[in-house]
């Protein structure tokens, strides 16, 4: 009997497919396997600036739905926190290392535990820095460290009703 090169062909992606049902929907803690697309939390400085450009600094999180709708810098967020300043610090930025926050999120009443190790600031883009937590249902996410890029810029008015637009910058990334 003479196998065709077709048959022969379609018997070898076997081993493809079974790889690629393997393959888990998360990666488990401290792992770097990530599906492109999905959800994710950005951790996240931002400047907030009034109409006659007086500014002060917040820190955030943004919850996108895919992660792909994230890149061109001024994509907005489809749930953002509430804000959050360091008054310890004279109202500056979370430290978002070394230390568990919570973080809100009123439109949805959803809370994310975030866990970024104390010294993921040394670490290199992309790196992985810690782990978060939604609350709620106990989904685990994998946060690793940005460079700080543009997220995103929110004119005014924005979602907690200030006047004041926003700039963020993506400090870490959960996914």
């Amino acid at each position: 009997m003479k196998l065709s090169t077709l048959f022969i062909t379609s018997l070898s992606l076997i081993p493809s497919l079974i790889a690629a049902v393997a393959i888990p929907d998360s990666a488990a803690r401290n792992e770097t396997l990530a599906k492109r697309g999905g959800e994710v939390n950005y951790l996240a400085n931002c400047q907030r600036i009034g109409n006659n450009k007086d500014t002060y600094t917040a820190s955030y999180a943004a919850w996108y739905m895919n992660i792909d709708n994230t890149q061109s810098g001024n994509d907005r967020p489809d749930s953002l926190s509430n804000e959050y300043r360091n008054w310890a610090a004279g109202g500056d930025y979370l430290h978002w290392e070394g230390q568990q926050q919570d973080i809100y999120f009123s439109d949805s009443g959803l809370t994310v535990q975030t866990h970024i190790d104390g010294d993921a600031q040394s670490r290199g883009f992309q790196a992985y820095a810690g782990w978060a937590q939604r609350t709620s249902d106990g989904k685990r996410y994998n946060c690793y460290k940005d460079n700080y890029r543009q997220l995103f810029f929110w004119p005014a008015p924005v979602p907690d009703g200030t006047n004041r637009a926003i700039s963020c910058q993506a400090i870490y990334y959960c996914v």
